[in-house]
């Protein structure tokens, strides 16, 4: 690809703009702050500082740019304002209508880690044997985008559960739908794992009149027609009785059975709920359970389809991973660790913002072709972007910082902000 120069400072002016945004009314130092750990992130391809640094290019040893950036992640003074136009500028990614969240628990293992605060023990779900080490747990949701359907992050906590300020892992589920719910209002359905067959889940969901869908554990009893039973033994007497087809790519066809049933809880005040099972998918039927209204096959097909969208969110984890490197951050105290989470939180929707615009925005498509990935059909493209990403910032020889004097301090705030507003109608994004 030619005209590097070109490219790079293009994609520079988009991650200037775009924090620009984040950082609107915030302090100098945090607007910095912010410019730096994204660019810093994206340019690296790393969430380490040190590698973070290093791609700035500042004129001082590269132990006083670390200090400089782990000193301001432990107080961000105008983090909250930084969220609030976090949440402006996603509602312009999401549809107004059908949207769907995916709720999911991660992990950070740190299995070196000896300095780190309140150290916690988690179950490795990278490793097949489900091991016990040393880690934090991570609670994480996301919006599915407008345009190409991609997995947006919009809360991402770091816990743990030896911590002072832990209370529980449901408090951290319900503010994660809380923060879905200042973005979208209630008007949205969740896809939650089995990990949240709680039944104070399924209360807080109704009482707030959202839409659910949750993969039940095989010891979850419910009442059947006034009667206590387990739904696995629910499940084995019925064999599907409506068809539908998984297509996966370059697999044959897979045909999945579907039924459904109503149930109440076994609580004083029994709410009903429907069941839905799926057959085919693995060795044990898949039991879900929805407060959708479901009047027949078709409307069980599109739940079991729903809950099978829930593997986007497995692909942001996998990105996060095994491209930025998730799990070897290296600030030792919780702030600092929420604080560079919730920035690369902020980097990734930058990621999403240049993959929706990948049919209307020249810098996007180029950013494609720079990627140089062998599969042109994938789903979510995080991983891909990511790369392109990369490979036209390495074509730089210079931080962000004098780039973003050229094009803010020297630039009305007003035109500025026309251009960004120019960008989002090309992509329909304002009304």
């Amino acid at each position: 690809m030619n005209y590097f120069t070109s490219n790079t400072s293009n994609l520079k002016r988009d991650i200037v703009k775009f924090c620009y945004i984040m950082t609107k009314k915030c302090r100098i130092a945090d607007s910095n702050l912010v410019l730096d750990i994204v660019y810093g992130i994206l340019s690296s391809q790393d969430i380490k500082l040190s590698n973070i640094s290093r791609s700035l290019y500042e004129n001082v040893k590269l132990d006083n740019t670390i200090e400089r950036l782990a000193i301001r992640l432990k107080d961000i003074k105008d983090i909250e304002i930084i969220k609030q136009n976090f949440r402006s500028y996603i509602r312009r990614m999401i549809p107004e209508k059908n949207i769907i969240a995916i709720f999911d628990d991660s992990d950070i293992v740190k299995v070196y880690g000896k300095k780190f605060e309140d150290l916690d023990v988690v179950i490795d779900g990278s490793d097949p044997k489900k091991t016990l080490k040393p880690g934090y747990h991570v609670c994480n949701a996301c919006i599915i985008s407008k345009k190409e359907k991609q997995p947006i992050e919009v809360y991402s906590k770091i816990y743990s559960t030896i911590s002072k300020e832990f209370v529980s892992t449901n408090s951290y589920t319900k503010e994660s739908i809380e923060e879905v719910i200042k973005i979208v209002g209630t008007n949205f359905t969740g896809i939650f794992d089995r990990g949240y067959d709680d039944a104070k889940i399924f209360r807080f969901l109704n009482n707030k009149k959202i839409k659910f869908v949750i993969r039940l554990k095989g010891n979850r009893s419910l009442l059947f027609k006034g009667k206590k039973k387990n739904v696995k033994e629910v499940a084995s007497k019925r064999k599907g009785k409506y068809v539908m087809t998984l297509f996966r790519k370059g697999k044959k066809d897979q045909p999945i059975y579907v039924s459904y049933t109503r149930a109440n809880m076994l609580n004083k005040d029994k709410e009903e709920f429907t069941l839905v099972f799926a057959y085919g998918l693995g060795e044990e039927p898949l039991m879900l359970i929805t407060n959708i209204i479901v009047n027949d096959g078709n409307d069980a097909i599109k739940i079991v389809r729903m809950y099978i969208d829930r593997w986007k969110i497995e692909e942001i984890h996998r990105s996060e991973k095994t491209i930025y490197h998730y799990e070897d951050m290296r600030v030792r105290s919780l702030i600092q660790l929420n604080n560079l989470n919730f920035l690369f939180m902020l980097t990734m929707s930058f990621i999403c913002l240049q993959i929706e615009q990948m049919d209307t925005k020249l810098l996007s498509i180029t950013i494609l072709i720079e990627s140089k990935s062998l599969n042109d059909d994938l789903t979510v493209r995080i991983s891909q972007y990511a790369r392109g990403i990369k490979a036209i910032l390495s074509h730089s020889q210079c931080g962000i910082r004098n780039f973003r004097k050229k094009t803010i301090q020297n630039t009305e705030t007003l035109k500025i902000e026309e251009e960004i507003k120019r960008d989002y109608e090309q992509l329909s994004f304002f009304d």
